[in-house]
């Protein structure tokens, strides 16, 4: 059935206009190619065991997860101090850390494919790795993301994901955090809550659930597939969560990639971001650590490119519907997990 409306996204508060009937519009443009096959090992690959990056280390021969700081941080420690800004202008030092963490030594892996046993170390990894970099008195935030596949533009195919620590708070976060806020003043509720409970009665994009997280594609989902994992009470940050908590979070993550990897021949590319409470932040603020997936194929080998509306207007259009593209990734679930 055709959807060809406005939607509200509660914690970006704004509008997203859903528009199915366009998804399947000619298209002449071009195509993402088939995902390739890799060697588990590169030894031209700065990410792999052993290897050598541009700045000379020699990376360590790991067996499981691997971290070490970027050779080319976006923000760092001793980044210069700014030239004065002109006018109403103002700047500030790129002051921060930036890390990157290998999944695993496989060079041709993918987040998807590691174990169960594997995956929930990813999810401890970034669970450490948040701990520690809160207690530096100079960060702020941290902010966990992967990029995956050529058309998100990943300098490298080895999995891996980067972690960066800030002194200010990244601008979505920032704006889920007073979007929380307001919906408590007006509605004296959690807005995580009462998102959790109308997918819920809904059901029907509702992909994972189990004891402590449930995963969906939201009714305002801004893109084709776009998913969050988001834990049934309000812990800020993964460093609160309990350990049954972190492990029903990695459960549900790792099945709704399977789910993603498997609509089609051509693997899925997407952007994964870990939303954490900044360090600042009351322990009574009701906003929630939370998993975002915003795939970046709207189908075999499309791209879902964010053009004159999107980047210039700031307008998501979202040429599927949310029920059909939960409907398409439960059954890719089905499939892979019949399988199993």
């Amino acid at each position: 059935m055709m959807t060809w409306e406005n939607r509200w996204h509660p914690l970006l508060e704004r509008w997203v206009t859903i528009t199915s009937h366009r998804g399947g519009r000619p298209w002449s443009g071009g195509r993402v190619a088939e995902g390739r096959d890799l060697p588990q090992y590169d030894p031209t690959c700065y990410l792999c065991p052993d290897g050598e990056r541009v700045s000379g280390i020699k990376n360590a021969a790991y067996t499981a997860c691997f971290v070490f700081d970027n050779d080319h941080p976006a923000f760092k420690a001793s980044a210069p101090a700014p030239a004065p800004a002109p006018g109403i202008y103002q700047s500030a030092q790129a002051a921060g850390l930036c890390r990157v963490l290998c999944y695993t030594p496989d060079h041709g892996g993918r987040l998807s494919r590691l174990s169960e046993h594997q995956f929930k170390g990813v999810v401890r990894c970034w669970r450490d790795q948040t701990d520690a970099l809160m207690a530096d008195a100079g960060y702020e935030h941290v902010f966990i993301f992967e990029n995956n596949g050529e058309v998100v533009g990943v300098s490298n195919p080895h999995p891996h994901c980067q972690i960066y620590a800030t002194p200010f708070v990244f601008h979505t976060v920032a704006q889920e955090i007073q979007a929380v806020e307001r919906y408590r003043e007006a509605d004296a509720e959690n807005l995580f809550d009462a998102i959790i409970r109308s997918e819920r009665a809904d059901g029907r994009r509702v992909l994972v659930e189990n004891d402590n997280c449930v995963a969906f594609v939201p009714y305002f989902a801004q893109l084709p597939y776009e998913t969050f994992v988001v834990p049934k009470r309000s812990w800020q940050r993964l460093p609160e969560m309990p350990e049954q908590v972190l492990d029903d979070l990695a459960l549900a993550l790792h099945a709704v990639l399977k789910m993603q990897d498997h609509l089609w021949p051509t693997p899925q590319s997407y952007i994964l971001s870990v939303h954490q409470a900044p360090k600042s932040l009351s322990k009574d603020h009701d906003y929630r650590c939370s998993i975002r997936l915003q795939p970046m194929l709207r189908g075999p080998g499309l791209q879902k490119y964010l053009a004159g509306v999107e980047t210039g207007g700031g307008q998501f259009l979202n040429d599927g519907s949310p029920e059909e593209k939960a409907a398409e990734l439960s059954a890719a679930g089905r499939r892979v997990f019949k399988k199993t």
